[in-house]
């Protein structure tokens, strides 16, 4: 699985990631406010709408928490639907580039750039251009997470 995502970036509250697209099992495809509340497996975790949440990961568990798999599909504009257990997370590049998110790590984040996979360090709801590229040898880019309100 690799070195899991930071606790301090997922869960319910302001400044941790948001889920841009998300399709529960027995719904449709949806924008609705949600949120990663643990990591389960290689690009699987349990996503849960923010409005069944009452505090960062609490409650521990709820009924309608799902393991769904982070897919790279371009929405509204690329056209690509998403499946029943998948969700997406849109970043922004430092050049203005919404780029999907094809795996969450504890400092970066790799992305799809034109059928390209390429690293990249993230900020949550700004762009991270403010830190250091070249302290990460692995980033040659600098992207922006959506970002709970």
């Amino acid at each position: 699985m690799g070195r899991p995502i930071n606790k301090d970036k997922i869960g319910y509250g302001s400044g941790r990631i948001a889920v841009t697209r998300h399709f529960f099992t027995g719904g449709a495809e949806a924008t609705t406010a949600a949120h990663i509340v643990r990591q389960a497996g290689n690009g699987k975790y349990v996503v849960r709408l923010d409005s069944n949440a009452t505090g960062t990961f609490l409650p521990r568990t709820d009924s309608n928490d799902e393991v769904l798999t982070l897919v790279n599909k371009a929405g509204t504009g690329g056209g690509e639907a998403l499946a029943a257990g998948e969700f997406t997370i849109d970043a922004v590049g430092s050049d203005s580039t919404t780029y999907q998110v094809t795996k969450l790590r504890n400092r970066s984040v790799q992305l799809e750039a034109g059928g390209t996979e390429v690293n990249a360090i993230y900020n949550i709801g700004y762009d991270a251009s403010a830190r250091e590229i070249s302290g990460h040898p692995n980033a040659n880019l600098s992207v922006a997470l959506p970002g709970q309100a």
